[in-house]
C-alpha cells in the first residue's frame, strides 16, 4: 500500500512511463482503466493500482510506526495521511520473483505519484518512507533480494545478557518465519544472523530441515527446530536454538 498525503487520481500513464524507463524488461503497457483501477500489462503478469480515498486504519499502523527502524518520526508523518493506493501484481511467478516484480512496480508508483509519502508492506507490517524505498530498491535489486523492505527483523533484549526476536515476512517468500530466544548476543547481532539466514534461504530454497545444525563450521552449533511460534504467530516457525558459543555466521548445513 502506498500512503498519500492527499487523495489523487492514479497516474496510470506516468506509472507506465516509469516502468518503461526504469525496468524495460517488464514490457509494461497500459490497457484502458477498469472502473478507476489502473491496469498495466507486464511481460509476466498484470499490475493493478486501486485508489482508496481513505487512510489505512490507524489500528493497523500504530504498532509498525512504534517499531519502525527505517522511518524516523513515523507516527508524526504517517498519521496525517488521508488516502492510499493498493498495489498488487497478478502473476504465476514464484513467491520471490513476484516480490521482485511487486517491488519494481511499487518503485514506479512512488516515482509517478507526487502525493506519495511512503509504503506499508503488509506481509511484513513494515513502514518505509518514500525516499528510502526508492533509493534502497534501486541500489539493492541489481544485487539480490531487498530483504529489509520485505521482512521485519524484530529483535530486542530478553534479559540483561540475552536477546530474542522473530521475523515477519518470510512466509510471503515461501519460507517459515524465524524465531530465537535466550540468544547470547546483542539484538543487533541477532538481527544480522536473521538477515543472513533469511538471505541464504531465499537464495537457496527451503534446504534447512527440522533438526539440522547450522553454523560457520562444525564447531559452531545452532539447531533449527520446526515448532509452534512462541511469539504468537499462527503458523509453525523455524526456531534457532543456541548450542555452542556463536561466531559470525556463514550459513551451512552440517
Amino acid at each position: 500500500m502506498v500512503l498519500l498525503r492527499e487523495d489523487v487520481a492514479v497516474p496510470a500513464a506516468r506509472i507506465e512511463q516509469e516502468l518503461r524507463t526504469r525496468y524495460p524488461g517488464l514490457n509494461a503497457t497500459t490497457p484502458e482503466d477498469d472502473k478507476n483501477i489502473a491496469r498495466v500489462k507486464l511481460r509476466d503478469g498484470e499490475l493493478f493500482v486501486a485508489p482508496m480515498p481513505a487512510p489505512i486504519p490507524w489500528s493497523d499502523l500504530e504498532g509498525p510506526c512504534a517499531t519502525s527502524l527505517l522511518w524516523k518520526n513515523a507516527a508524526d508523518e504517517v498519521k496525517p495521511h488521508c488516502a492510499h493506493l493498493i498495489v498488487s501484481v497478478l502473476t504465476e511467478l514464484s513467491e520471490v520473483e513476484r516480490q521482485i516484480v511487486l517491488t519494481k512496480v511499487t518503485v514506479a508508483v512512488l516515482a509517478a505519484c507526487d502525493a506519495a509519502i511512503g509504503v506499508y508492506w503488509g506481509s511484513a507490517s513494515l513502514l518505509v518512507p518514500k525516499d528510502f524505498f526508492l533509493e534502497y530498491a534501486e541500489e539493492i535489486l541489481p544485487l539480490g533480494p531487498p530483504l529489509d523492505v520485505w521482512v521485519d527483523f524484530r529483535v530486542g533484549w530478553q534479559t540483561d545478557t540475552t536477546s530474542a526476536g522473530f521475523t515477519q515476512g518470510m512466509e510471503s517468500l515461501g519460507h517459515m518465519e524465524l524465531e530465537a530466544r535466550d540468544w547470547p548476543e546483542e539484538p543487533s547481532e541477532l538481527r544480522d544472523r536473521f538477515r543472513e539466514l533469511a538471505r541464504y534461504l531465499v537464495e537457496n530454497g527451503p534446504v534447512i530441515k527440522d533438526g539440522d545444525t547450522i553454523g560457520q563450521d562444525a564447531a559452531e552449533k545452532v539447531r533449527a527446530v520446526y515448532a509452534p511460534s512462541t511469539f504468537g504467530q499462527n503458523t509453525r516457525v523455524m526456531q534457532l536454538h543456541y548450542l555452542s558459543p556463536p561466531a559470525k555466521p556463514w550459513w551451512k548445513i552440517w
